[in-house]
């Protein structure tokens, strides 16, 4: 599998290289990717990021995945694309408004809806649960309450 990404800050070239993911313009990105996977946090830059112009430059056998942020795709865009099998498909985990409202989403035939689950694998719980403890001891080591006890 080739791997494309893009992204508006420049990724670190040792983690394209460990992927063998080769960094290209977002069109090309649209115009060559089977598949497309979003994971980007909400910002103003992200936000509706993907909308219609995006969705028609997209290969019509497409599969459209966000699991990064529910603004980030442009809900109306994205009904409008699948309806009109501008793309093949999405899976989404993410929606602007949690749960999501629009029952348009619900008829498509073509998209596959998670109720924001993608991070909770065993092995994503097991590295929050790291990160936690080692902030917390990272705050003993910075305060004196540690120095007292």
């Amino acid at each position: 599998m080739k791997i494309l990404t893009y992204d508006v800050i420049t990724p670190k070239e040792e983690l394209l290289k460990s992927f063998k993911a080769e960094l290209v313009q977002l069109d090309y990105l649209l115009e060559s990717s089977d598949f497309i996977s979003l994971h980007v946090p909400s910002t103003p830059e992200t936000t509706g990021m993907f909308s219609t112009e995006h969705f028609e430059k997209m290969k019509k056998t497409c599969i459209l995945v966000n699991t990064s942020r529910g603004d980030v795709i442009d809900e109306s865009a994205l009904i409008k694309a699948l309806k009109e099998k501008r793309i093949r498909g999405a899976a989404i985990d993410v929606f602007k408004t949690e749960p999501p409202k629009n029952e348009e989403l619900f008829k498509l035939e073509n998209l596959v809806l998670t109720p924001h689950i993608a991070g909770q694998t065993a092995e994503a719980q097991l590295n929050a649960g790291i990160s936690v403890a080692n902030q917390v001891l990272e705050f003993f080591n910075q305060t004196s309450i540690l120095k007292k006890l």
